[in-house]
């Protein structure tokens, strides 16, 4: 499906649609991705939606723009969107910390803020990236309850002080969902559909392949030495602000569309969620609150996120230009694609503010 954008000339899709078929089976060649769709918005309007491969390889279900897909951890991007509207209604504030939000929060971890939450600034040991909590209890991540794991983070020493480091974080994201849920009174996937999907119209639902969801394959694939096989998605009720989020590219098209016309946040607002931290060392974090945020080597600023290496969502705020890329090749890592997209669509002049 095509849409013909405001500023564009009657031949310019077909000559998009080319330079985005060209990159995305370049990429999914290489990579071996069974299913992929692709999504492009410019200046708030959707200038391009297609599908590639296939949804269901056992059952030859071709991908479609309509084909929902478990974004992973591109579900930070509506945490942080959530955590700036609950803010904004004065119910948050992203300043304070912690413990004066959550029980049985250590002394020693009083200077983490909601922000550093949402930064990965925090410096809380995260047992999901850890070898010692294994090691420690003798109990897998995977086995041991989400509770259990979050007060074993609290407990450890801070690997470093709070805004002076960055280290992407799973355990931060899994205690900013108590927090959200505590300040807005209801589960989180309840408050995101409240404040940020149901607003704009998105049709999004969490869960991961234990749910049934219309529109999506429960299994996702990967790579087993050459061979692809079945990957099944496990994402805890409690870790839904890290991953859980799913979505197809044309609902999420409609959240860049909105941007666009002003609708989901403030000038001021966004300057937040798209805010680099500067660190104890005098460098940038290249992360807002929930969102990826930088320059490329076109001196152009990029924001976003990738998920579980199948995901690859930008936005360049100053051209008001979306590419949103997704999968169902856990791990496949072309992360590259959307900005070979970008790239080639600005070469040919095809993306611009005139």
């Amino acid at each position: 499906m095509l849409t013909l954008s405001a500023g564009l000339t009657a031949a310019n899709p077909v000559k998009l649609e080319n330079i985005v078929d060209d990159v995305v089976v370049r990429h999914m060649t290489a990579k071996r991705i069974p299913g992929m769709s692709v999504a492009i918005v410019h200046n708030g309007k959707l200038v391009f939606s297609k599908g590639y491969g296939k949804a269901s390889v056992e059952f030859g279900v071709p991908a479609s723009p309509e084909t929902v897909y478990p974004i992973s951890s591109v579900s930070k991007m509506f945490a942080g969107l959530l955590a700036l509207r609950l803010a904004e209604s004065g119910e948050l504030n992203l300043g304070a910390s912690i413990s004066k939000l959550l029980d049985d929060v250590p002394e020693d971890k009083n200077a983490i803020t909601v922000r550093h939450l949402l930064q990965h600034t925090h410096g809380l040991v995260d047992y999901y990236f850890s070898d010692s909590y294994e090691t420690e209890t003798g109990k897998t991540v995977g086995d041991s309850p989400v509770a259990e794991l979050v007060a074993w983070s609290l407990g450890k020493p801070l690997n470093f002080e709070p805004g002076s480091e960055w280290a992407y974080s799973l355990a931060g994201y899994v205690i900013l969902a108590r927090i959200l849920e505590e300040a807005g009174g209801k589960p989180y996937e309840t408050l995101v559909n409240q404040h940020v999907l149901a607003p704009l119209e998105i049709s999004g639902t969490y869960g991961d392949s234990r749910v049934v969801v219309p529109g999506r394959n429960p299994v996702m694939y990967r790579l087993d030495g050459d061979k692809i096989v079945g990957h099944i998605v496990e994402f805890p009720q409690d870790s839904y602000a890290a991953g859980g989020l799913n979505l197809s590219v044309l609902e999420f098209a409609k959240l860049f569309i909105a941007i666009s016309r002003g609708d989901v946040i403030s000038s001021d607002a966004a300057q937040q969620l798209w805010f680099n931290p500067t660190l104890a060392n005098g460098e940038l974090a290249n992360y807002g609150l929930g969102w990826f945020t930088y320059e490329t080597s076109k001196k152009r600023w990029v924001v976003g996120h990738e998920g579980g290496g199948a995901s690859w969502v930008i936005y360049y705020p100053d051209h008001d230009i979306a590419v949103i890329a997704l999968s169902n090749m856990s791990g496949a890592r072309a992360d590259i694609l959307p900005y070979e997209i970008a790239r080639d669509a600005f070469a040919a002049g095809l993306l611009r503010n005139d």
